[in-house]
């Protein structure tokens, strides 16, 4: 078989070796960024939600009001941030589907506790704000594969 001058030489083993640890460590990068920036969206949102809440327990109907449209400008945000992301970690989908599911049971039960008899009692309101916080600051930091063993 001749080998013309149109064909590329075969890399050397070497250079394959090369070629080949280049391309999983741009993968593991790319996960773990992917990673992040899914850790970095749900930890907004967690910090979000501990505003939101005390907004609305303590400013009664102008924190309601507040609360919310702040609520819409930092969910417009993050919409926005997130779909410039241009890439999604493997498993993350199940964490942006789970934490807001989560996050939604935990803000609910808060506020159809605590609107009818604990509207301005900070005792009440800042526990709840914190605690409502917690199913997505635990879905973000709950440790991913990559990232342990990077």
């Amino acid at each position: 078989m001749s080998h013309d001058a149109l064909s590329p030489a075969a890399p050397t083993p070497q250079e394959a070796a090369a070629v080949l640890a280049h391309a999983e460590s741009s993968t593991r990068l790319t996960r773990l960024r992917g990673a992040r920036w899914v850790r970095t969206y749900l930890l907004g949102w967690g910090l979000g939600s501990v505003g939101l809440v005390l907004a609305i327990g303590m400013g009664g109907r102008v924190g309601f009001f507040v609360g919310m449209a702040a609520w819409a400008a930092l969910v417009t945000i993050g919409v926005t941030w997130a779909s410039r992301q241009g890439f999604l970690a493997q498993g993350s989908r199940r964490r942006l589907a789970v934490a807001p599911a989560a996050w939604a049971v935990v803000y609910g039960a808060t506020l159809v506790i605590g609107l009818p008899g604990q509207a301005g009692n900070l005792a009440y309101w800042l526990p709840a704000a914190l605690v409502s916080a917690v199913p997505m600051v635990v879905v973000a930091l709950w440790p991913r594969r990559e990232e342990q063993a990077a």
